[in-house]
C-alpha cells in the first residue's frame, strides 16, 4: 500500500510538472535566460568543428509523407514542419537501413515513438530496440525494451547494424557524451551507423541548468547557465541538464575522443532549400535549435 501511494505521488508530480512546461510555453515565456547567451553556429563558425560537414536535402512532400501514419498522425494536424518527426525522418535517412536490420533507439523512453514510426513506414522488417535506463524487459508490438546504462548497454560486440539518439544527447551528464558513442561503436558492425539528432552546436559551450537542487559546479571549459524556464534542459525522470558545444569545444570534447575505428560527419538539414525548424512556429525550441544539424558516426 506504501508502494502505490509514492507511486500515485509521483505520478501527480509527473504531472504537475508536464503542466507547468507547458504552461510556460504556451506563454511563450521559457528558455528566457537561455535565449539571451546562446545562439546556433553560422556557416563561417561551424568549419572549427574540423569535421566533415554535408546537407541533407528534404521536401516538405518527404516530410508530410513521412507522417502519413497512425503513430504520427498528431503532427499532420499542423500546418507547419515540426521538429520532432523530422528529427525522425533525419535518423532514418542517414541510418540507410536495409531488411532484416537490426537498430537501437538509445534513451528512446518507454513510448518508443521513433522507433514505432521507423517500424510503421519502413517497406521492410526490421529487429528493433528501444533502449532506457527505466526500462524492463518488455516486448511488445515487435519492440524489445532494454534497460542498462548509456555507456553499458546490455548487448553483444557488433550486434546491431543501426543506433539512434533523438534529443537526449545533450542531456547525458558528466563524460556520459563521450562514453555513449564508445559504447554505440562498440555495439556497431562495421560499416554501419550512429545517427545523433539534433547535435547543437551553438556560439558558446555550455551546460544547462533549470532545478538549482540538482545543479552542480562546472569542472570543464564550460560556461555554466541557470535558467529556471529553460524547458530545453528537460524534466521528468532525467530533468535539470543539458549541454551545447561550441564547434571548438565539440572537436575537443567529442571528435578528438572517438575511438581509431570510427569516423564523424556532421549534416545540415534542409527542407526546400532553407534550414529548419521554423522558430517562429516550433516555439516551444530555444533560439539554439535552429538550422537543424545530426551527427553520424561510422565504424570503419
Amino acid at each position: 500500500m506504501v508502494t502505490s501511494k509514492l507511486d500515485i505521488l509521483d505520478r501527480l508530480g509527473r504531472f504537475l510538472t508536464s503542466k507547468k512546461w507547458s504552461f510556460l510555453t504556451d506563454l511563450r515565456l521559457n528558455n528566457l535566460e537561455v535565449n539571451k547567451i546562446l545562439r546556433a553556429t553560422n556557416d563561417s563558425e561551424i568549419g572549427k568543428a574540423q569535421t566533415e560537414i554535408n546537407n541533407l536535402s528534404f521536401s516538405e512532400k518527404d516530410y508530410r509523407n513521412f507522417i502519413n501514419s497512425d503513430v504520427l498522425s498528431k503532427y499532420n494536424q499542423l500546418d507547419y514542419i515540426h521538429s520532432k518527426p523530422l528529427e525522425y525522418l533525419t535518423t532514418m535517412t542517414l541510418l540507410d537501413l536495409k531488411e532484416g536490420d537490426k537498430i537501437l533507439d538509445a534513451a528512446g523512453g518507454e513510448k518508443a515513438e521513433y522507433i514505432k514510426a521507423l517500424m510503421a513506414v519502413s517497406e521492410f522488417k526490421l529487429n528493433a530496440y528501444c533502449q532506457d535506463s527505466l526500462l524492463d524487459g518488455k516486448v511488445t508490438d515487435g519492440i524489445k525494451y532494454i534497460g542498462g546504462s548509456i555507456d553499458a548497454i546490455p548487448l553483444p560486440d557488433e550486434s546491431l547494424d543501426g543506433i539512434s539518439c533523438h534529443h537526449s544527447f545533450e542531456h547525458f551528464r558528466d563524460d556520459l557524451d563521450i562514453k555513449f558513442i564508445k559504447e554505440a561503436v562498440r555495439l556497431l558492425k562495421v560499416g554501419r551507423k550512429l545517427v545523433i539528432a539534433p547535435l547543437f552546436l551553438t556560439n558558446e559551450y555550455a551546460e544547462i541548468w533549470n532545478n538549482k537542487r540538482i545543479q552542480k559546479p562546472n569542472l570543464d571549459k564550460a560556461i555554466t547557465i541557470f535558467d529556471n524556464t529553460a524547458s530545453f534542459a528537460g524534466w521528468g525522470a532525467y530533468e535539470g541538464f543539458a549541454r551545447t558545444y561550441s564547434p571548438a569545444a565539440f572537436k575537443t570534447r567529442i571528435i578528438d575522443n572517438l575511438p581509431s575505428n570510427c569516423h564523424a560527419k556532421i549534416y545540415k538539414v534542409i527542407v526546400d532549400g532553407k534550414p529548419v525548424p521554423d522558430l517562429q512556429k516550433n516555439y516551444h525550441q530555444p533560439l539554439l535549435n535552429a538550422e537543424m544539424k545530426a551527427l553520424v558516426i561510422v565504424k570503419s
